[in-house]
């Protein structure tokens, strides 16, 4: 049994293999309380396919079962009535049980990387939280998140940061916020996509800038309604589940009412950078 805090919230992992949760090793905790959310990972030599609603179908499968409530998510590697990995989870996510087939080279991959960070962006909607595909960078004791669609530059962008400003890269890809007594925090999580930057650390959320390709460098504070419809297309929201998205919708609502949102048109270079600086410092 191992301990972690992630996002501020206390979370137990059990495996038969310690060295799966190896990427986890920088969020270990000593916190005593009882855990928020559990996580059993378990290996077998066959998976028996889930009765259900299926929600989503693409690369991995959605399905909800008709009888509690709970989720079945699964991924069918090499043939399609063979499943691989599955993750069931309840409705609170809250207790997960991540199931894999024996012997599987990259079970490593899916256990902490697709299913450990469904389970976490989940669950940290209840605690006034979301999970943002932005890059998130700390200076001076503040944090500022850039969010844009794939490929536009926000991690060109933090990373400018980081050589001319000193700052630290709190997460490449995937940062997360809550709000807590009013007041947003940006926390870093293991979870960080292709760019593979994060530390364990929180500070508060200064401001988030949306970034959009531009021959010249401007940047305007967007009004809430401008900042929302910006900013939702970036946030993992669960759109297979009603109530919990209205949750994650008052969560973003939250975290835009207490945060200046600014879109920064730029070039990939110094200038953009100190433009932000000097706009939101």
């Amino acid at each position: 049994m191992f301990r972690y805090d992630i996002g501020d919230i206390p979370i137990e992992m059990t495996a038969s293999d310690p060295c799966i949760l190896d990427s986890f090793n920088s969020f270990l905790s000593s916190r005593i309380e009882n855990p928020d959310l559990k996580i059993h990972l378990n290996n077998c030599t066959k998976i028996n396919k889930p009765e259900g609603k299926i929600l989503m179908n693409e690369w991995i499968t959605w399905c909800q079962s008709p009888y509690d409530n709970e989720f079945f998510i699964y991924i069918c590697e090499e043939r399609p009535d063979e499943i691989t990995y599955m993750l069931n989870v309840n409705n609170n996510w809250n207790n997960a049980t991540i199931t894999f087939l024996k012997n599987k080279l990259n079970s490593k991959y899916i256990i902490t990387g697709a299913f450990g960070e469904i389970v976490f962006r989940n669950r940290i909607l209840f605690h006034q939280g979301i999970v943002i595909h932005a890059s998130a960078i700390e200076l001076e004791g503040s944090g500022v998140l850039f969010s844009a669609p794939s490929e536009t530059g926000k991690s060109t962008h933090a990373n400018l940061w980081k050589i001319h400003r000193g700052a630290k890269i709190i997460n490449g890809d995937r940062p997360a916020v809550r709000v807590k007594d009013g007041i947003p925090y940006v926390y870093g999580t293991p979870w960080s996509g292709s760019s593979n930057e994060f530390i364990n650390t929180h500070v508060p959320l200064t401001a988030i800038v949306m970034l959009e390709q531009a021959p010249q460098n401007s940047i305007r504070r967007l009004d809430n309604h401008e900042a929302v419809l910006r900013l939702m297309p970036r946030c993992f929201l669960p759109y297979y589940d009603d109530k919990l998205m209205d949750i994650a919708i008052d969560n973003l609502e939250k975290i835009i009412t207490s945060t200046p949102v600014y879109l920064l048109k730029c070039t990939p270079d110094k200038e953009a950078m100190e433009l932000v600086y000097h706009s939101i410092f």
